[in-house]
């Protein structure tokens, strides 16, 4: 996997930019967009979601198709298999019916490799170039423009989007077609929610322990086996500060499409399904548009009520 660094020469100029799905990462990366002098289209299911960008200079229009229109590049951000599929291929407000074989379709919310494939057969048959490009981080990299893509396309459309992926995030790399892009994706959000659990225990175990936990967190930081990401994410928990960045949800709907693509191999993953249960027990309990942070208070409180079963 190569990292990109930008340095193109454009032979497909980008100018008109249509952004579906105005989630918190949809809004971010589209205030983004119109900070770098895109001329923007947004669309959402729920029309309130866009006012704040249409305030910023953006155009709203009721229907992925009519956004998609005229536009050089189309982006989705939506939430999962089915949302996306809608955005798309809906027989009478998909964007793709809209679009010409001189734009590019560009899906970056984390979905199945299974609808990546069917997203690039589609996107084939009518001839329209197609790019998967999700990326690595939350709303604090959203916010500040550093997140990572992970970029799954041709070498010419590679060099057409990177600056409007470089606009809104601070690194890409290339992972090979579409399905690789997405395909990495999966693997690194495995590890993502698998990373969560295992701070989540740590933390649990250094308040039970009622051990010194700045300094242990700063011991572990200067070792191999922790990562950047993790030990981030347990100062959250240690801060007690859980504004919602990753929701459990999210790590749910991510490792299950993670969990499909090693299924689809007949490979087995015990940690991810582990993970996924993990999370599913959570959802179940009503926690799911908690941050993953919590988790740790779960596992604490669940120590409480094992430790003093009549409370």
């Amino acid at each position: 996997m190569t990292a990109i660094d930008g340095n193109f020469q454009r032979q497909r100029q980008i100018h008109k930019i249509a952004l579906l799905g105005m989630g918190s990462m949809g809004r971010r990366m589209a205030q983004s967009l119109l900070q770098a002098g895109y001329e923007l289209t947004v669309w959402d299911v729920d029309a309130k979601a866009c006012w704040p960008l249409c305030a910023s200079g953006a155009r709203y229009e009721s229907t992925p198709r009519a956004a998609a229109a005229a536009s050089d590049l189309v982006i989705s951000m939506v939430w999962d298999d089915a949302a996306a599929a809608s955005v798309w291929l809906d027989a009478e407000t998909g964007a793709l019916e809209a679009m010409t074989t001189t734009g590019i379709a560009m899906e970056c919310a984390t979905l199945s490799t299974r609808h990546i494939q069917r997203m690039a057969d589609e996107c084939r048959q009518r001839q329209i170039d197609f790019v998967s490009a999700p990326m690595s981080g939350s709303l604090p990299e959203a916010e500040n423009k550093t997140l990572v893509f992970i970029v799954g396309a041709n070498s010419d459309v590679m060099t057409a989007i990177a600056p409007v992926v470089q606009a809104m995030g601070n690194k890409f790399h290339h992972a090979g077609d579409a399905l690789d892009g997405m395909s990495e994706k999966l693997m690194i959000n495995g590890k993502l929610g698998i990373e969560y659990l295992a701070m989540a225990e740590i933390v649990a175990l250094l308040h039970a322990g009622g051990m010194d936990s700045d300094k242990r967190i700063e011991i572990m930081a200067a070792t191999a086996p922790f990562s950047a990401r993790g030990l981030r994410e347990a100062r959250f928990m240690l801060q007690g500060d859980y504004a919602v960045r990753v929701k459990i949800r999210q790590m749910v709907k991510d490792l299950s499409y993670a969990i499909e693509q090693f299924e689809a191999r007949e490979l087995p993953c015990p940690l991810h399904r582990v993970a996924r249960d993990v999370f599913q027990s959570a959802l179940r309990e009503g926690h799911g548009d908690e941050d993953a942070t919590t988790m740790h208070r779960l596992y604490e409180k669940r120590a409480i009520e094992m430790k003093y079963p009549a409370l």
